[in-house]
């Protein structure tokens, strides 16, 4: 067998060198490679659901393959599901969105990637609070973009406001990213905060991209407050970015949707076409009944994570070091961890996650992945028995470090 070995680098596009690998998929390979190898690891890395879809889902998605629902779809979903993503939008929140002004695609980062390629050109700028989700910034600067971060601080429970967001805007200012509840912090923004920032955008032609991903996952009494309330006033303004994968644990079921101006919804669709066409059509088929169902999986999945969170937020308060502040929403933590810098190397979230992963065999994501390398982010969407083992060594690691 002739081996054919490179005599030079394949030469790459300046667009692909700017962005950075996911780091929160980084971090779930290395630990599946260590797991594979039968080495013992605690997997508080990823964002996903430890619950299965749930059974009415399957049904649907297996119906779809006998019934023969296994070709093409246009290329924006199903009128079937973006009719019933709109009325379930209707339903809820009193406004008056159609078919036009929705898309479904593969998964929400799809329709995250498509909106920022449709609306932002080279040297505009967006704003995006930081902690952020780590696919935010590589989207504006693959588009071409700049991102301009605002710091949000632990002592307000990392929301942003909108005079953090007044205070960076500028000439090239062209939109901003929001998203409530957050991931990495779980910070929810409640509605008074959340209209000024929507009148903020309007009175300077930007817009807001609004990632509602986690919108069910809320704590303490708050209240998720959906940019769609406003999408009628304000339909130049709003674009709100959703997804299966988290609420019916369909992550890898891959839909995901966006609500705008059925102009951009349609410029969206132009862009998805020439990349994906249409999203599965048989995931397609299982979101309809999602959207449908009853909610029972998703109220077991949401006591779940409260007495997660309950005993999760505690405990790691009590290991010397570390510093955690309860989220407001979503299913992780974000622990200051940057009094464990120092000692054995450790310099950084980066350098710490590493030693965790090697010396106490628990996988985080450090936070420098989110734009804040005093933390780390540790997924609760395991069970309690998992947490409880991956705290415990967390906490006699901590130990060798001091």
């Amino acid at each position: 067998m002739t081996i054919i070995t490179p005599r030079k680098p394949v030469r790459l596009t300046d667009r692909v060198r700017r962005i950075q690998p996911s780091p929160t998929l980084m971090v779930l390979n290395k630990a599946n490679e260590l797991i594979a190898s039968g080495v013992d690891v605690i997997d508080f890395g990823p964002g996903e659901p430890d619950f299965r879809t749930p059974l009415p889902v399957c049904e649907a998605g297996k119906l779809a393959i006998d019934q023969g629902l296994t070709k093409y779809t246009n290329a924006l979903g199903t009128n079937d599901l973006r009719d019933t993503i709109a009325a379930n939008y209707n339903r809820r929140f009193g406004t008056a969105v159609r078919r036009e002004n929705v898309i479904a695609g593969t998964g929400g980062k799809q329709e995250l990637f498509n909106a920022v390629l449709a609306l932002v050109s080279d040297g505009d700028e967006v704003i995006i609070p930081s902690p952020y989700w780590v696919s935010f910034p590589d989207q504006v600067v693959f588009a071409g973009g700049t991102p301009i971060f605002v710091e949000t601080s632990a002592a307000n429970g990392f929301r942003p406001t909108a005079a953090m967001i007044r205070g960076a805007i500028t000439a090239k200012s062209r939109g901003v990213i929001l998203n409530s509840p957050c991931n990495p912090t779980g910070a929810v923004v409640q509605k008074d905060e959340l209209e000024a920032i929507i009148e903020l955008c309007a009175s300077h032609d930007m817009f807001l991209m609004f990632d509602e991903t986690y919108e069910l996952f809320v704590y303490d009494g708050l209240e998720h407050v959906s940019a769609i309330s406003w999408v009628d006033r304000y339909p130049e303004t709003i674009i709100v970015i959703n997804s299966c994968s988290k609420t019916f644990a369909m992550t890898g079921w891959r839909i995901g949707y966006a609500v705008a101006h059925a102009e951009l919804i349609a410029a969206m669709g132009k862009i998805q076409s020439h990349s994906t066409s249409n999203p599965s059509s048989i995931s397609q088929v299982a979101a309809v009944a999602a959207l449908r169902g009853e909610g029972d999986e998703v109220a077991t999945m949401y006591a779940a994570y409260v007495e997660r969170r309950a005993w999760l937020v505690p405990a790691l308060n009590a290991i010397q070091g570390i510093q955690c502040t309860p989220p407001d929403g979503a299913f992780y933590v974000f622990p200051r961890v940057s009094d464990l810098y120092g000692s054995r190397s450790i310099t950084d979230s980066s350098s710490l996650a590493a030693f965790l992963l090697e010396e106490a065999r628990v996988a985080v994501v450090p936070g420098a992945a989110f734009g804040a390398d005093d933390f780390i982010r540790i997924s609760y969407a395991t069970s309690m028995d998992a947490l409880r083992e991956g705290v415990s060594r967390i906490g006699a690691a901590a130990a060798r470090l001091r």
